[in-house]
């Protein structure tokens, strides 16, 4: 089971971050092949982003973690977290950062 760790603003409004982070679980989960149920999702909201010039606007950034896929299945999955991340946040396909962890315990395979 996929685990979306997602860095963004919230908008301090429970239902409303709970449907972007919704939206963006059904669109992994679409591409991964598994029900929309098989995706889960966690947002961190950010209260302020900075440059070492001064603040700036956030970027909604997200890590899956999850086990190790086929390459075209965990790229099509970051592809489409990618387009719900900037659709969901209003800002360009280009100022949102997605990447796969399948990062494991010692161990484990």
């Amino acid at each position: 089971m996929p685990v979306i760790q997602v860095s963004a603003p919230g908008t301090g409004d429970a239902q409303r971050d709970a449907a972007r982070l919704t939206a963006l679980c059904r669109a992994v989960a679409d591409e991964l092949g598994l029900p929309g149920s098989g995706v889960v999702a966690a947002l961190t909201a950010v209260s302020a982003t900075v440059t070492g010039q001064g603040p700036v606007a956030a970027w909604p950034t997200a890590v899956v973690h999850g086990s190790a896929r086929p390459a075209p299945a965990t790229e099509a999955a970051l592809e489409a977290a990618g387009r719900v991340l900037a659709a969901q946040w209003g800002v360009a396909p280009d100022e949102v950062w997605v990447e796969w962890s399948a990062g494991r315990l010692p161990g484990r395979p």
